[in-house]
């Protein structure tokens, strides 16, 4: 009878120490998903501040350039000399006080043409947009400014884009455009990796670029790298905003929405699953 009552007791003492270890083991991975959660939201968090502060400037840049005499003149004359030499010397101003290293000045005629490109000022073919730049028919429409992401003829870009007027009449747009390469560096200090991807049906629009098939992912372009860091994740099917792991890898990705409410593309960030993430709170 001892000997049964110590194998009972034996028996329990083991069934609730592994139930313990169990809930242990639960609790330490609940408060692992935890914080992992914690960290992506701080990321998520940090790209879209990221974002919103370029383009809040550039925004600036071009609501102040809009006022400008000289830009007023060029586009209510279609004169490109008039403003040619004062956009030039604000785009090396702006880098030489590190606004924006890469930024390009773009002048639009009212009716949605290309009137200058300041980094192809010499081409003067004023391309028609109409059919792929909506932002430019919203901000005819209402008359005020405009920011955030949209595809040209040049790529994918954060764009900020102001109406210019002569007396009161509507004569173009002016619009500042920012490419991704700062955010690229600033996510790379902390040992993350970012990349733009584009959905390749939108290849089509931009298409004074020539992408490398090396960018190619499936259905997307990434256009923000030179060298597709990607490949480990080539067949995953981005669904919305998520994770996955591969390997020592995770990968967190989010849907670009543009100026017109278009699904265009994802950002998506990776890091080694050593990296503790601890600069993104």
């Amino acid at each position: 009878m001892k000997e049964k009552r110590f194998f009972l007791s034996a028996a329990l003492m083991l069934f609730f120490g592994l139930v313990i270890l169990f809930l242990y083991d639960k609790s330490i991975s609940y408060e692992e998903d935890e914080t992992r959660k914690k960290q992506m939201d701080a990321l998520l968090l940090t790209l879209h501040n990221k974002i919103e502060e370029t383009t809040k400037v550039s925004l600036t840049s071009s609501v102040i350039l809009a006022k400008s005499p000289y830009v007023i003149d060029c586009l209510s004359r279609q004169d490109r000399n008039i403003c040619l030499h004062y956009l030039l010397d604000i785009r090396n101003t702006m880098a030489l006080a590190n606004v924006f290293e890469n930024a390009r000045l773009h002048l639009h005629t009212k009716d949605f043409k290309s009137f200058m490109r300041l980094w192809d000022y010499s081409n003067q073919t004023n391309d028609d947009l109409s059919t792929f730049r909506h932002a430019l028919d919203k901000i005819k429409q209402t008359k005020h400014p405009i920011k955030g992401i949209e595809i040209g003829r040049s790529g994918m870009f954060m764009r900020a884009i102001a109406p210019v007027f002569q007396k009161g009449e509507y004569v173009g747009t002016i619009e500042t455009v920012v490419d991704f390469k700062d955010l690229n560096t600033y996510f790379k200090k902390d040992g993350v990796e970012f990349y733009v991807l584009m959905k390749n049906e939108y290849r089509t629009i931009a298409n004074a670029v020539a992408y490398n098939d090396k960018l190619m992912l499936d259905n997307y372009t990434i256009v923000n790298q030179e060298i597709n860091g990607l490949n480990f994740i080539k067949e995953v099917n981005f669904q919305g905003t998520g994770f996955l792991k591969r390997g020592d890898n995770y990968v967190l990705y989010t849907p670009i929405v543009d100026i017109n409410g278009e699904h265009i593309g994802f950002f998506v960030l990776t890091w080694s699953e050593s990296l503790s993430l601890a600069s993104f709170k």
